[in-house]
Parts: C-alpha cells; sequence; structure tokens
C-alpha cells in the first residue's frame, strides 16, 4: 500500500483559515487525483486542493477554514492515483489531529454571552455638489471652443512649391508637342518667347495662321520654332 504522512501547520482558533499538507508517495508519471473533504461541520475546504511533485513524493495542500472548538479528528479522503498503464488505486483515508481553540471568554458559554448590538450603517456616498461646480465650467468652455473651432473652419497649410526651371518648362513643352498638343504649346509659348524681333515675328506668324483650318503643319513648325527661341537658339524664316 502506499504510505502516506499527514502534517498540520499552524495552531488554529475557531475562524480561522489554516493549511493541512498530504504527502503521498507515488511513482513517476502517476496522476494524483485528490478528493474534497466532507466534514463540513469541522473544516470547510477553501478553494481547490493545490498538487505539486516533490522528488519521489506528492505534496497535496488543502486550505481549510475550522468552526468547532476542541479536540478533533479531521478525515482526510484518499486520492486518487493513476498509474501508467491504466491502473487506478484509491489510497486510504487518512486522519488530522486538531486542537481548535474557542474565541468566546474563558469559563463562558454560549447560552449566557449577551450578542453585541450592530454598528450602525457606513455611508456609502456624500452628497455635494462640488462636482457639478467642477463639471458645468469645464463643459461652458469646452462647448465654446468646439463651437469656435467649427466656425473657423478646417486650416488651409500652405505647400511650398518650388518655381519650375526654363529647361523643365521647355522638357514639359517639349513632351506636350511630341503628343500632339500644338496649341497648347503655342499657348505656353506666347508667354515665354522674348520680346526681341525675332520674337515679335513669331508672334506675327502665329497670329497669322492661329485660326487657320488649313495650317496644322506650319503651326508645328512655329511650335518648335518658338522653342527653339525660348532656348535661346536663333531660327532662321
Amino acid at each position: 500500500m502506499i504510505r502516506q504522512q499527514p502534517v498540520v501547520q499552524g495552531g488554529p482558533t475557531v475562524g480561522d483559515t489554516l493549511t493541512v499538507v498530504h504527502r503521498v508517495r507515488v511513482p513517476y508519471g502517476a496522476l494524483v487525483q485528490p478528493r474534497e473533504l466532507t466534514d463540513s461541520l469541522l473544516a470547510t475546504l477553501v478553494g481547490v486542493p493545490r498538487v505539486e511533485r516533490e522528488g519521489d513524493s506528492v505534496r497535496i495542500a488543502y486550505t481549510i477554514a475550522v468552526w468547532s472548538p476542541g479536540a478533533h479528528q479531521l478525515k482526510i479522503p484518499g486520492a486518487l492515483v493513476i498509474i501508467p498503464g491504466g491502473t487506478v488505486d484509491t489510497l486510504p483515508d487518512a486522519t488530522v489531529e486538531l486542537n481548535v481553540r474557542s474565541v468566546l471568554p474563558v469559563g463562558a458559554t454560549p447560552d449566557t454571552l449577551t450578542p453585541q448590538q450592530a454598528r450602525p450603517w457606513i455611508p456609502r456616498a456624500e452628497r455635494t455638489p462640488a462636482p457639478f461646480l467642477v463639471l458645468v465650467p469645464l463643459l461652458v468652455v469646452f462647448g465654446v471652443a468646439a463651437w469656435w473651432w467649427r466656425r473657423r473652419g478646417p486650416r488651409e497649410i500652405a505647400v511650398a512649391v518650388p518655381p519650375e526651371t526654363r529647361a523643365e518648362k521647355l522638357a514639359r513643352l517639349a513632351r506636350w508637342l511630341q503628343a500632339g498638343e500644338v496649341l497648347l504649346v503655342i499657348d505656353h509659348l506666347g508667354q515665354l518667347v522674348p520680346g526681341t524681333d525675332d520674337g515679335m515675328a513669331w508672334r506675327a506668324a502665329v497670329a497669322e495662321v492661329r485660326f487657320a483650318g488649313t495650317a496644322e503643319s506650319r503651326l508645328r513648325t512655329l511650335a518648335d520654332e518658338g522653342l527653339a527661341l525660348v532656348a535661346g537658339d536663333r531660327v532662321g524664316r
């Protein structure tokens, strides 16, 4: 039979909580399932028994609260041991000697004692207008700030865009011209062509054929010449 050794810690009085430790020697790999105490008039189990392995033994800790004064024997039900392979063994019950002290005055019996009067109720809340006096001004300030913020509208953030260089403008106009946007390029070149004699002659030639229905090829040539003028090249006509 598997040997058991109960151990009691502490000297309890009525209403105290103590721990009863029960050590069981079991083989490695065995599963130990403790059973709950049944003598509820003497002790009440508080929580679930804790099981821990200690070498070749298993430590079972029962946390109990004791209620009955005097010398008693607390019965600890034997634990269930499941050995690898499916064998189940129920260990024999063990007993623990308990000497529970009374909390009553020495020599007094319960029927001679007068119960103490109930303590007065403790107020759980204090009624005061202080929270409202603090919250109402805060709510007013928050409401005014929200109204002002909605009234001013979203704030526009100015994004600084670097100016486009002359080379970048010419490259952009060349891409437009390659895409067939001749009139669009002519319109932009009108703002870029210098006011020299060549530039004035170019503008006059554009005005002459700008709205002619059959001047598409001529406008393409003028667009090329305008790009050359802006780039600083002199194109003969």
